[in-house]
């Protein structure tokens, strides 16, 4: 369980329990991606992280709009970021990653792998938020947060290691139930749908760094793999293109019901 708690930063662990998100732009149901070009323009990133002018303060103070802001830093502020990232520390470079689809045709093949694309984007926006104390951006991602989220907002600091603990090695589709749909999503989606169940092989560490200085570590030994199960819809904002908003991510852990589905997908 301390691992468990550990990776929740390294791989966005929650309950089945979804808070509703805020639409941002077209997006799909029940978990089924978007075929969208996933590389954002490059002018709504810069050569360094580069702080929104007064975007910490208005957060604070739960102000909704800022004035006389640019193009770019209105985009980033519109996903509840304080700054705007560095163009290196956003772009993805994930391990090889196996692959399957077991959905029986319900999800193509060509769907499948523009998924793990925006997957590894997910998890390179989410690395930079963890290290950069973009708690209300990684809400963005996440509705609800997670407990990394809580911690980073505390002012601490969450940081992969490598990148066997920021990317999974494993991505299988597969075609859940309305059933099962409802359940991981906590009612929020409600038909049949594809949710991807990934795995996470070590060895590697994730870092955990209070506010105060304290250092918790957090490995996965060499020969483990943490798994996950996944649901998410994809939608668009200027700064992104698509990216995946993340309506379930549940551990095998959480209950009966997600260890019988990671275990039939066979990752």
């Amino acid at each position: 369980m301390a691992i468990l708690a550990g990776l929740l930063a390294a791989c966005g662990a929650t309950s089945g329990t979804v808070t509703p998100a805020r639409s941002q732009g077209a997006h799909t149901a029940s978990g089924l991606p978007t075929p969208t070009p996933t590389v954002a323009p490059t002018s709504y990133c810069d050569a360094q992280d580069t702080a929104i002018p007064g975007a910490a303060a208005a957060q604070a103070d739960g102000q909704l709009s800022l004035p006389k802001l640019t193009a770019v830093e209105q985009a980033w502020w519109q996903m509840d970021a304080s700054m705007v990232p560095a163009c290196s520390e956003i772009t993805p470079n994930p391990l090889p990653v196996q692959t399957k689809n077991l959905t029986n045709g319900q999800l193509s093949n060509g769907d499948l792998a523009t998924w793990v694309q925006l997957d590894s984007d997910h998890w390179a926006l989410w690395e930079w938020a963890g290290q950069h104390g973009q708690y209300e951006f990684m809400r963005f991602l996440l509705p609800g947060g997670n407990d990394a989220t809580a911690f980073i907002e505390d002012g601490g600091k969450v940081v992969d290691e490598s990148p066997s603990c920021e990317y999974p090695v494993k991505v299988y589709a597969m075609s859940i139930t309305a059933s099962e749909m409802s359940h991981f999503t906590g009612g929020h989606l409600t038909g049949a749908g594809v949710a991807y169940a990934l795995a996470w092989a070590g060895p590697c560490t994730t870092t955990w760094t209070s506010a105060t200085g304290q250092v918790t570590q957090y490995p996965i030994s060499s020969g483990q793999e943490y798994l996950e199960l996944e649901i998410t819809q994809t939608e668009t904002t200027p700064a992104l293109g698509a990216y995946l908003l993340t309506q379930g991510s549940i551990d095998p852990g959480a209950d009966a019901t997600s260890a019988t589905v990671l275990r039939e997908s066979g990752v």
